[in-house]
């Protein structure tokens, strides 16, 4: 393949990735938010204490709760949902390795504080009124940034193992 067209593939490529990261965190804004609501809703239901929920991995004993309380149905989806918390971010760590993070120490601080962002920006527009109520959940940014690490980690270990795989097919044609 020429220069000119393997420039013009590599070109195509990463604007193909940048739409696709675009279209992407869109999509996350558009599920960790909902509908914005302009003018906000003047009754928000909106409460400490049931809008902030600050104890680390809560999410266990109340799966455990959902099960024993109200079922295998609800217990299930209390399972599905904590597993979308955590399937929410494995495409940013995947960018993350695409963009050539160094480490995973970098990978997954930047995953928390993205979480985390969400968690608050999620706390300022429920209280405003601008989205329905939803919650400030500490579990909500474990899941999160267990999720990105570990979409970084595989798409770190694809490329050594494609690496390695591409190195030794070489030297078999060399």
């Amino acid at each position: 393949m020429s220069q000119s067209k393997l420039h013009k593939m590599n070109v195509f490529i990463k604007i193909f990735i940048h739409l696709s990261f675009i279209i992407y965190a869109l999509n996350v804004l558009q599920q960790v938010f909902g509908p914005l609501h302009i003018p906000p809703m003047s009754e928000t239901f909106w409460n400490w204490e049931w809008n902030v929920q600050l104890i680390p991995f809560y999410f266990v004993g109340d799966l455990f709760a959902q099960y024993h309380t109200n079922g295998s149905w609800f217990f299930w989806n209390a399972v599905k949902l904590s597993f979308y918390n955590m399937l929410l971010l494995v495409p940013l760590g995947v960018y993350l390795s695409i963009y050539k993070v160094s480490s995973m120490k970098k990978a997954a601080a930047i995953i928390f504080v993205v979480s985390f962002g969400l968690e608050i920006s999620q706390l300022v527009l429920s209280y405003s009124g601008v989205i329905i109520a939803r919650t400030f959940n500490v579990d909500d940014l474990i899941l999160n940034t267990v999720g990105g690490v570990i979409g970084y980690f595989i798409f770190k270990q694809l490329k050594l193992f494609y690496r390695s795989f591409h190195f030794k097919k070489q030297h078999v044609n060399g």
